[in-house]
C-alpha cells in the first residue's frame, strides 16, 4: 500500500498545477464527461481515482506516441530522405491529443458518469475521439505526407501576385533582387513597406490607448512577428533577398512597439477625455492609411508633379539605364514616375485592400443609408430603401459580375476605373447595405430620453444623430457589425471567379506553376484556409476586447454603455 501511495503521489505531482485543486479538477471532469455515478468513489478516494485515471491516460498516450514516432521516422527518413525533426513534433502533438482523449474516456469508464447523465458522457467521449481522429489525420498529413515546397517556392507570389512580384523582386539596383544580372524593371518595393509601417504604428498605438498591459500586447505580438520573420527568412526555394525583408519586418515591428509605448504612456498620464480624443485621432488615421495605401500604389498626377518639383525625375524616362544597371533611381524618381496600376495588383494584398474597403467605405455608406432609411422625408428615405433592398436582394457574385461588365458603362463618362477599383467600390456598397440594416436596428433601440436630452442641450438634429444616436447604435450592434466585416473578408475569395488574381486564386493555381508541383493542390489550399481563419479570428478577438471595454459583456452592460 505504501508503494502504491508513493506512485499516486508522484503522478499527482506530475499533473498540471491547474488540476491539483480537487475542486478544480472535479469541475473540469464534470464539465466534460459529467458527474461521477460510481457508488464506490466518494470524497475520500476521489483524488486517488483521479490520479489513477491521469496516470493510465499518460501511460497509454506515451505508448501510442512512441509507436507513431517510430512509424513516422520510417516514413520520412528511409523512403523520402527527409529529416526526422517532423517525427519528433508529430510524437509530441500525438501525445497531448492521446492523453486528453484517454483521460476523458477512462474517466467516464472508471467513474461511471454515464449512469448519472448518459448524454453528457456520450457527448464528451465522442467529441474527444472525433477531435483526436481529425487532428491526428491532419497532423500526420501535414508533417509526413505533405510536400510544402510548393508553398515555400511561391510565398512571395501569393502575397502580391506575379505582376507586382516582378516589380518588387526583379529590379536591378534593388537589395531585394538576388541575381543582379537577371533583374529587370523598376523597384516599387517601398510602396508596400510605407503602408505597412503606418499600419503597424497605428496598430501599436491603438493597443496602447486601450490600456492593454505591456506583457499582454508585446508577448503575443513579438511571437507572431518572430513567426512571420522565420517564414520570410526560410531559405527553402527563396526568390528574394531574405535579409532585406527581415530588416524591413524588424523596422515595422519597432514602429508598432514605439506607437504602443507612446500611446500607453499618454493614456496613463492624461484624463479619460484626452485618451478618447486620441482614440478618435487613431481611428481617423487608420481610415487615412487605407486611402494612402491605395494612392501610394498608383499616385495621382499631383503627387507625381510634386515629386518632380522637389527634384525627382520620372524613373520610366531612364528605364533603359536602370535595366542596364547604369543608374539606380531614388525614391523621388519613383514617386515622380508611374506606380503600380491596379490591374497589376494581386495576392493577399488585394484581399486585404478590398476587405478593408468593404469595412471602411461600407461603414460610411451604411451610416448614410441607415439615417436615410429612418428619415421622415421621402427624398432621403425612398432612395435609401431602394438601394438597400436592391443590393441585398442579389448574391454578391452577381454584383461582382455587374461591376465587371456593366459598371464601366456607368463610370466611363466620369472615371475610367480598373477592375480591382470597381471591385473595391462594389464591396463597399454591398457591405454598406448590410451594415445599414444592422445600424437601423441599433438606432431604433436608442432611448428617446437621450434624444430629448440632446434637444434640450441645444444640439441640432445632425449633431444629435452623429454624437448621440450613432455612438449608441454602434455600441449595441458592434458584434453584428464585426460579423459583417468577417463575412466581407471571407467573401473576397469570390474575386477569383471574375478573374482577379487574389490570394485564393493564386494558391489554387500554384500546382500549375511548375512541373515539380503537379498534384500538390491541397497544401496551398490548407495554407489559404489558415490565413483566412487567422484574420477572421483576430477580428473576433478585437470585437470582444472592444465590447469588454464598453461594458457589453457584463450583466446590465447595455445600460452601463
Amino acid at each position: 500500500m505504501t508503494g502504491a501511495r508513493k506512485v499516486l503521489d508522484w503522478i499527482w505531482a506530475m499533473a498540471p498545477s491547474a488540476l491539483k485543486s480537487e475542486s478544480g479538477m472535479r469541475e473540469l471532469e464534470e464539465s466534460i464527461v459529467g458527474k461521477s455515478g460510481n457508488p464506490w468513489i466518494n470524497d475520500e478516494n476521489s483524488r486517488a481515482a483521479s490520479c489513477f485515471v491521469f496516470g493510465a491516460s499518460i501511460t497509454l498516450a506515451l505508448v501510442f506516441s512512441m509507436e507513431s514516432w517510430r512509424d513516422a521516422r520510417m516514413e520520412l527518413n528511409p523512403i523520402m530522405g527527409q529529416p526526422t525533426g517532423d517525427a519528433d513534433l508529430l510524437a509530441v502533438l500525438y501525445f497531448m491529443l492521446a492523453a486528453f482523449t484517454y483521460w476523458v474516456t477512462i474517466s467516464s469508464i472508471v467513474k461511471l458518469t454515464w449512469l448519472k447523465s448518459t448524454s453528457t458522457a456520450l457527448l464528451g467521449v465522442s467529441t474527444a475521439w472525433i477531435i483526436f481522429t481529425v487532428s491526428t489525420f491532419l497532423i500526420h498529413w501535414s508533417l509526413v505526407e505533405a510536400d510544402w515546397v510548393v508553398v515555400w517556392a511561391n510565398r512571395d507570389l501569393v502575397m502580391m501576385g506575379q505582376l507586382m512580384k516582378e516589380q518588387m523582386t526583379q529590379s536591378p539596383g534593388s537589395h531585394v533582387c538576388i541575381n543582379e544580372s537577371n533583374c529587370y524593371g523598376i523597384n516599387q518595393n517601398f510602396r508596400l513597406w510605407w503602408s505597412l509601417y503606418l499600419t503597424f504604428g497605428i496598430l501599436g498605438a491603438a493597443y496602447g490607448s486601450s490600456g492593454e498591459k505591456p506583457a499582454r500586447f508585446l508577448v503575443p505580438f513579438l511571437a507572431i512577428m518572430s513567426l512571420v520573420t522565420l517564414i520570410a527568412h526560410n531559405p527553402t526555394e527563396v526568390s528574394y533577398k531574405a535579409e532585406t525583408v527581415v530588416v524591413k519586418l524588424a523596422i515595422a515591428t519597432l514602429w508598432a512597439i514605439v506607437g504602443y509605448c507612446l500611446a500607453y504612456w499618454y493614456s496613463k498620464n492624461n484624463e479619460e477625455y484626452k485618451v478618447n480624443r486620441l482614440k478618435t485621432y487613431l481611428a481617423i488615421s487608420a481610415v487615412a492609411t487605407f486611402f494612402f495605401a491605395i494612392l501610394i500604389m498608383d499616385p495621382p498626377q499631383f503627387v507625381k508633379s510634386g515629386a518632380e518639383v522637389i527634384g525627382g525625375t520620372p524613373a520610366q524616362s531612364f528605364s533603359e539605364e536602370i535595366i542596364a544597371g547604369e543608374r539606380t533611381p531614388s525614391t523621388l524618381d519613383k514617386l515622380a514616375g508611374n506606380g503600380i496600376e491596379a490591374s497589376q495588383w494581386g495576392g493577399l494584398f488585394v484581399n486585404l485592400i478590398i476587405a478593408t474597403a468593404g469595412c471602411v467605405l461600407g461603414f460610411g455608406i451604411g451610416v448614410v443609408l441607415a439615417f436615410g432609411r429612418q428619415s421622415d422625408q421621402a427624398f432621403f428615405s425612398v432612395p435609401s430603401v431602394a438601394v438597400i433592398e436592391l443590393v441585398r436582394s442579389g448574391p454578391l457574385i452577381c454584383w461582382l459580375y455587374f461591376a465587371v461588365f456593366m459598371m464601366p458603362d456607368l463610370m466611363d463618362p466620369f472615371y475610367n476605373a480598373e477592375d480591382i477599383i470597381r471591385m473595391l467600390l462594389m464591396f463597399g456598397i454591398f457591405g454598406g447595405c448590410y451594415i445599414a440594416e444592422v445600424l437601423r436596428g441599433g438606432l431604433q433601440a436608442v432611448d428617446s430620453g437621450q434624444k430629448e436630452a440632446a434637444a434640450a442641450l441645444g444640439l441640432s438634429p445632425l449633431q444629435t444623430k452623429i454624437q448621440v444616436e450613432l455612438p449608441n447604435a454602434v455600441r449595441t450592434t458592434l458584434p453584428s457589425i464585426i460579423s459583417v466585416f468577417i463575412g466581407l473578408w471571407k467573401d473576397t475569395t469570390l474575386l477569383f471567379i471574375v478573374n482577379i488574381l487574389d490570394f485564393f486564386k493564386l494558391a489554387k493555381d500554384l500546382p500549375n506553376s511548375d512541373l515539380r508541383f503537379l498534384g500538390d493542390f491541397l497544401e496551398p489550399l490548407y495554407v489559404t484556409a489558415v490565413v483566412f481563419w487567422v484574420f477572421a479570428f483576430y477580428l473576433s478577438r478585437v470585437s470582444m476586447k472592444v465590447e469588454k471595454n464598453l461594458g457589453l459583456v457584463r450583466e446590465g452592460g447595455g445600460e452601463a454603455a
